[in-house]
């Protein structure tokens, strides 16, 4: 990945309270608070040490936007910097020690509070949907065959030619991207009961165009992602977690070098698609998605029905080579890696910490600061909205 310098723990935190203060929000919007604390510990069962890379070391850091609002409220050990990826992502990298020696191991942990609203979507239609020639020059990007989506490869050739087909001489943007997921539904089983499994590439996911394939929800994202690429439809793969009490994973992976204990959250991907006039939607293929119901997709998509945690966005990186690559060094080491996660509505108390007094006071004293700053930054706008009249 490629990475960019900024800032202390204090200056995000700022970033996040303001942000949320300046975003207006319906009185009759529904919105809830929940914590998600991602705790990972390093073993090292080996008779060498372990040095730990960077990517070790990055913790994502969620986004705000119109419906997610977050903040960190504790890392341990203390945030070092923060990073961006070429995608936009922002990662903290903790902390830690050089390494771990043998028979050592070591334990890093962050709490975000995040206040969620369900996504509220425009009315779609076939009728109403723009066309091709619609879609803004500046969204190339979108459109790009690199990475996992590189349809112009030998490998992916053959999906590109079967998007051209699907899309026949048709204009209608949103009509396109319905017979592309008939198309994948129809073709394309979920493998259920493999929830750990490594990601794929379009290719993987649908060997050959004459045979069936396999994929879960980000598998068949991405071969949709290309083949709405080959034909100039900007796309990318966003991925979150639905928020339930009703999810949890228990298992391992990489040989048992991977330990993975998650509740109150369940990973998903899904596409966001660009369909003129009405901008990004969610294309959801394998969550409410009906073959009866071809605009289900995005009606029924988990992001307008389901409180979801956004985390990463894909849209240049190959995220599949950088999993493998990881997944590769881990094995090949002596130390194990145990994955604790946990979203609730109440703060983590696995610890048994609670706010000192002086951490309770900065709080305090930081938060009215904030306030005080949205006052006056309020009060200068509207002095300067007076004086253009």
């Amino acid at each position: 990945m490629e990475y960019v310098k900024a800032s202390s723990i204090l200056i995000i935190n700022l970033i996040f309270l303001v942000s949320g203060m300046v975003f207006k929000v319906s009185e009759t919007t529904s919105w809830e608070v929940y914590y998600y604390e991602l705790k990972i510990s390093f073993v090292n069962r080996g008779l060498n040490d372990y040095g730990f890379t960077l990517d070790d070391k990055l913790f994502l850091i969620f986004s705000n936007t119109s419906i997610q609002k977050t903040c960190i409220l504790e890392a341990r050990p203390r945030v070092k910097k923060i990073h961006e990826d070429i995608d936009g992502n922002l990662w903290a990298e903790l902390d830690f020690p050089e390494k771990i020696g043998p028979g050592e191991n070591f334990t890093a942990n962050i709490v975000f509070m995040i206040n969620l609203t369900i996504r509220s979507l425009p009315h779609v239609s076939t009728y109403s949907s723009g066309s091709i020639f619609e879609i803004p020059m500046e969204l190339t990007n979108y459109t790009s065959s690199s990475g996992v989506w590189n349809y112009n490869s030998t490998e992916l050739s053959y999906i590109a030619e079967l998007a051209t087909q699907i899309k026949g001489n048709d204009t209608n943007v949103l009509r396109i991207i319905s017979k592309m997921v008939g198309f994948i539904s129809e073709r394309v089983e979920y493998p259920y009961g493999e929830e750990l499994r490594p990601p794929q590439y379009p290719n993987q996911t649908l060997p050959k165009s004459s045979l069936r394939g396999r994929g879960d929800c980000d598998d068949q994202s991405a071969l949709l992602i290309a083949m709405l690429r080959s034909v100039g439809i900007p796309s990318y793969l966003q991925t979150g977690g639905i928020i339930s009490n009703s999810y949890g994973i228990t298992g391992s992976t990489w040989d048992g070098h991977l330990h993975i204990y998650s509740r109150g959250i369940g990973w998903h991907g899904w596409v966001e698609a660009y369909v003129p006039p009405w901008g990004w939607l969610p294309v959801d293929i394998t969550y409410g998605y009906s073959s009866s119901e071809p605009l289900s997709a995005i009606s029924k998509s988990a992001s307008a029905r389901e409180f979801i945690l956004q985390s990463e966005k894909y849209s240049n990186i190959d995220y599949i080579a950088k999993s493998r690559e990881v997944e590769e060094r881990i094995r090949k080491s002596n130390v194990y890696v145990y994955v604790e996660e946990n979203v609730s509505k109440t703060y983590p108390s696995s610890n048994s910490r609670r706010l000192s007094n002086y951490e309770l006071i900065r709080f305090v004293i930081l938060l009215i600061l904030l306030i005080a700053i949205a006052v006056l930054a309020s009060r200068f706008l509207k002095k300067m909205s007076l004086a253009t009249c």
